[in-house]
């Protein structure tokens, strides 16, 4: 079905995406001509797929009527019965006007709405939404932000295939390029996913969308999900109209299968290195060179990815989550270090005290690096950890180069494990913690199809940006998250930066988003998550505001409304390139 797009767009950002197609259908049946542009959308049904839509009424509950009377105004009369006090006799392109609440614009000599500005809690006047009363500085720039970013989306078109791929692509793009499966590919000198019929994509994925709830857990949380919804299903379609009207198009980790198995998906998770055996509980790293990693790295592969190695909607596997390669909230020790603290017939130790003493070449050079006074090498094997704490240059250096030996290593078996059992999907890489150094990428470059980390850390762009000419392959930030004081939680337990508001959270999220995806190595990123970490009774640390929503199932409404709009941005954004000034 072909529909005017503008007029489409207007009407469902401003009355909502079910009944701006129930009046475009009527018109449809009614024999009415409502292809008046050149561009076009495509519905669900189509050999296509779907439109990226905005949808201002995703938060709603799935089972809230929605009464048929869309085409009137707050005070009874029709849209088309307006006073449009604000409007020129003939109306030029593109010009603003208000009709009492509402924005509206003109296109192809018509007005059309853009919003109603008294549902944000604004006023139409001067062509504008503006506030009735004093502003903060925050709600200011969030009111300015959010009507840029409207009034840029009412004017562009986004065709979708059935994977969340842009099907109507810029002519530099070339000819679709369809596949079996999900691959990366470099257009214009920026990376994009391709989906199997052949269009780009950006990952632009929520994580933990379970129907468990907030603690992914069948306790009172999952109860509350239980009794809004009854059964599964309709917590799965409710929870997919609202991650679609949002913006978004792909579901990350800790997800449900039911809600997973619909869509396009980066779930996976193999644990091929943090489920491995340990020679003790609470060891933060398992034994790379010992026969107990390998054989666990190809059974884990043969249980999780096996499975799946026919699911076209899979963007790919990652091996691990944030595995332990150096000091952080986990250990003090270096990688060198945690294997010294092997049992002394591990193959890992050994090879940990073969590779310092090859680094040596001699004694006297071994006890300058390390501050040790050995008389010879047989007394190398009675040092201990405390011995290899690195204090000089040259300390450093071999320890940053034990620890990408050791990454080679993990990366070799693990990988090795999964194309044993299956070869059809990308390696998204291991879900580094952080950005985890030059080296550490140089080394990921040589394994994974697409380097994947966390990005909660600040100068991420800067520092990925100074070594991808070297390695030439694309990132994912497959985790990243902004918590605001005033929903009420402590936001203590675990990391993310924090802000004041719902609105300095929408803020940071378009900075965010919009300086990553004009990058030409980003492929996309993952919000974390679908709910917030409730406050729990046993754990006085316990709350932090992580999620799209808050353990009720209730949308943080002035957070979604703003990323809906920055999410439709985000293939313009990555197709323009480096961030312009506005």
């Amino acid at each position: 079905m072909n529909i005017n797009y503008k007029a489409y767009v207007s009407l469902t950002l401003y009355f909502g995406l079910s009944t701006a197609f129930v009046i475009f259908a009527f018109l449809v049946l009614s024999g009415c001509n409502a292809n008046e542009s050149d561009s076009e959308i495509t519905d669900g049904d189509s050999e296509t797929g779907e439109t990226e839509e905005m949808d201002e009424d995703s938060g709603v509950d799935g089972d809230m009527d929605i009464e048929n009377d869309s085409n009137i105004d707050g005070d009874g009369e029709t849209i088309s019965e307006m006073e449009h006090d604000n409007e020129p006799e003939v109306c030029l392109e593109g010009s603003l006007a208000c009709e009492g609440s509402v924005l509206v614009t003109c296109a192809d000599t018509t007005y059309l709405p853009v919003m109603d500005c008294a549902s944000y809690g604004w006023i139409c006047e001067v062509d504008n939404c503006i506030s009735e009363g004093s502003e903060t500085e925050t709600e200011s720039k969030y009111r300015t932000r959010f009507m840029e970013l409207r009034l840029a989306n009412l004017g562009s078109t986004i065709e979708l295939d059935s994977y969340g791929g842009w099907i109507n692509t810029p002519d530099s793009f070339g000819e679709p390029d369809p596949g079996q499966f999900f691959r990366v590919k470099k257009i214009n000198g920026s990376w994009w996913f391709i989906t199997p019929d052949g269009h780009p994509l950006v990952s632009k994925g929520v994580t933990d969308v379970n129907y468990l709830g907030a603690t992914l857990k069948e306790d009172d949380f999952h109860q509350i999900l239980v009794d809004k919804y009854v059964n599964e299903d309709a917590w799965v379609d409710a929870s997919l109209d609202r991650l679609h009207g949002w913006g978004f198009n792909s579901i990350g980790p800790w997800s449900s299968r039911s809600i997973v198995e619909l869509n396009t998906y980066a779930e996976p998770i193999l644990n091929s290195g943090m489920w491995a055996p340990r020679y003790n509980e609470g060891d933060p790293v398992a034994d790379y060179w010992s026969q107990g990693f390998e054989e666990h790295a190809y059974a884990m592969a043969v249980n999780l990815a096996a499975p799946l190695s026919e699911d076209k909607n899979l963007l790919g596997f990652f091996l691990d989550n944030e595995l332990v390669w150096g000091p952080d909230w986990r250990t003090d020790k270096t990688m060198l270090q945690l294997y010294v603290d092997f049992p002394v017939d591990a193959p890992g130790r050994l090879e940990a005290l073969r590779f310092v003493e090859e680094a040596a070449v001699d004694l006297d050079t071994f006890n300058s690096t390390w501050g040790t006074s050995l008389n010879n090498w047989d007394d190398l094997p009675g040092l201990t950890s405390d011995d290899f704490k690195p204090e000089t240059a040259e300390a450093d250096g071999v320890t940053e180069d034990f620890m990408v030996h050791t990454f080679h290593r993990y990366a070799t078996i693990a990988i090795d494990g999964l194309k044993a059992t299956e070869t059809n999907h990308l390696v998204l890489g291991c879900r580094f913690a952080w950005y985890p150094g030059d080296a550490m990428v140089r080394a990921s470059a040589q394994h994974f199809d697409v380097i994947s980390m966390a990005g909660y850390h600040e100068n991420w762009v800067d520092e990925i940006g100074a070594v991808y000419e070297e390695v030439d392959k694309p990132f994912f930030t497959e985790e990243f998250a902004f918590k605001a004081k005033d929903s009420g939680l402590l936001n203590v337990k675990n990391y993310a930066p924090i802000v004041d508001t719902q609105k300095d959270r929408a803020l940071a999220y378009v900075d965010y988003v919009e300086a990553l995806m004009r990058q030409p190595w980003a492929l996309g990123y993952h919000w974390y998550k679908w709910f917030d970490n409730p406050k729990v009774e046993d754990d006085i640390l316990s709350g932090d505001n992580f999620g799209l929503m808050n353990y009720l199932d209730e949308p943080y409404m002035d957070f979604v409304n703003f990323i809906q709009e920055v999410n439709f941005r985000v293939e313009t954004w990555h197709t323009e390139g480096e961030l312009q000034s506005r």
